[in-house]
């Protein structure tokens, strides 16, 4: 223990002194966060670092966001984007101009906060952190996926012998391959055990199936050709957002984006539909490059992406509900506000925006950001007993001290949808808050078609649970329930 507290004293004393050197002492002069001050300390090379600096005038939400309210929801999120942009353009104008004239790398203007990403180095940073048009300036932190292997293309092995016997489809010329085929809705498909608990048979059987509104899923990606999730993508050129450009269609390496899709969306060529919203459409933004890291900065592009997919304000083309199966997952009970303008934005434009409550349950205070900012509906998981999940975040939010999480549903055991192979219908039980968010998420699809007027906050409201209530989707929609 004594080795912490010095370890930890020692990293405040360097990143003070950096501050200082970095000129946060200056009056109005930038604030440099001290874990990037700490950072330029330990290094002494040359390097370059990805930050974000934030400006000092940010547009005010009120304002904006009463400018759009009048319009369908659809289209709200592409007037703010056109608006922002207005208003960040002048005060970014003079930043962009000196950080390409200190050759910065890897420019990039942001939309959702009034901020800009850069790879600067130690000599630059010193003298961008004396602007007086710079509030503060933070590391661009690195995210990681969730913890899992990220999966082997059955088609290379990592260790091939000569007597190796691949797939059959590894021995097909690609060019023959059809098209993955999209498994449509059946509805005498029985649901999966843990869809079944939740009641979405009736609720299907009263037309509540999702059909016509879309799901944004913000994650590792979605294995397009899974034959349960291909055929309700919704299939736009915009609707697949790669941040890092790398892949043009629908792709998932890691798995875990695929699996939240699956109870979302799934249907059932598997022999059991998975999904507690089978014709509802998705759409899908890869946080994580092929090397498994994402930044600050990419989500922030992401949040502008679903704003307005296609760039176009006049389409009415931003989904109606964000699952985010992410958070700032290495400092539970921490309030980082660093997207909260951006969930104001998505709230503004009408939408549902869901987070995983985080897995850091052992601890009693362990509420995650973004998902405990206000404007997010954070989402834990119940065990197969029902009772709150041991792993799952709880306690009350470190930003506005509300009960913490927002709603819970099952997350333990779920069998959902996983990568396939050559088309095949492959699933896998999950666990974890992720999943269970997912099937909030489903259920808000239903709920957003069988209440469109409704607002978000008045349809989050009807779905929390009330006290001997077996079925509070049933009761949300106004369905009775089939079993007892």
């Amino acid at each position: 223990m004594q080795a912490n507290i010095w370890s930890r004293t020692s990293w405040f004393s360097k990143a003070l002194v950096a501050l200082t050197a970095l000129g946060a002492a200056t009056a109005g002069a930038a604030t440099v966060e001290p874990e990037l001050a700490a950072r330029v300390a330990r290094d002494r090379a040359n390097l370059r670092f990805p930050v974000l600096m934030h400006l000092a005038r940010q547009a005010e939400p009120a304002e904006l966001s009463a400018r759009v309210q009048s319009l369908p929801a659809g289209q709200r999120g592409g007037r703010l984007v056109e608006a922002l942009k207005v208003f960040n353009a002048p005060l970014q104008a003079p930043v962009l101009q000196e950080l390409r004239h200190r050759q910065a790398q890897d420019i990039t203007a942001l939309v959702t906060v009034n901020a800009i990403a850069a790879q600067v180095t130690a000599a630059d940073l010193r003298e961008l952190a004396k602007r007086q048009d710079i509030a503060n300036i933070r590391y661009d932190l690195g995210l990681l996926a969730p913890s899992r292997r990220l999966m082997a293309d059955p088609c290379k092995p990592a260790r091939p012998t000569p007597r190796q016997r691949l797939p059959k489809s590894c021995r097909t010329d690609a060019r023959t391959v059809p098209p993955a085929q999209g498994a449509a809705f059946d509805p005498a498909v029985a649901p999966s055990p843990v869809m079944a608990g939740l009641g979405v048979a009736d609720a299907w059987r009263a037309g509540h199936t999702g059909r016509g509104v879309t799901v944004a899923l913000v994650d590792t990606g979605v294995d397009g050709a899974h034959p349960d999730l291909a055929g309700s993508f919704r299939g736009g050129p915009a609707d697949w957002f790669d941040v890092h450009g790398q892949h043009a269609a629908p792709v998932d390496r890691h798995g875990h984006g695929t699996q939240i899709a699956g109870l979302v969306v799934g249907r059932g060529a598997s022999g059991q539909t998975l999904g507690v919203a089978p014709e509802a459409n998705w759409i899908a933004a890869r946080i994580y490059n092929d090397a498994n890291l994402g930044r600050l900065s990419h989500l922030h592009r992401i949040m502008a992406w679903l704003l307005d997919p296609d760039g176009r304000p006049d389409t009415a083309d931003a989904p109606a509900i964000v699952l985010n199966a992410w958070g700032l997952g290495d400092r539970p009970g921490v309030c980082d506000e660093e997207f909260s303008r951006d969930l104001l934005w998505l709230r503004a434009a009408g939408m549902h925006v869901v987070f995983a409550a985080g897995n850091g349950g052992a601890l009693e205070q362990s509420s995650l950001s973004p998902g405990n900012n206000p404007g997010a509906l954070a989402v834990g998981a119940l065990d197969s007993a029902g009772r709150p999940a041991l792993f799952s975040g709880r306690g009350v939010s470190a930003c506005d001290a509300r009960p913490y999480p927002d709603l819970m549903a099952p997350g333990e055991l779920l069998r959902t949808t996983d990568r396939s192979i050559a088309g095949q219908p492959i699933t896998t039980l999950a666990t974890g808050t992720s999943y269970a968010a997912a099937t909030v998420a489903g259920q808000l699809a239903l709920l957003v078609q069988a209440r469109p007027g409704h607002s978000p906050s008045e349809r989050e409201g009807i779905l929390r649970p009330v006290a001997g209530d077996k079925y509070p989707l049933l009761r949300a929609l106004g369905v009775a329930a089939s079993q007892p």
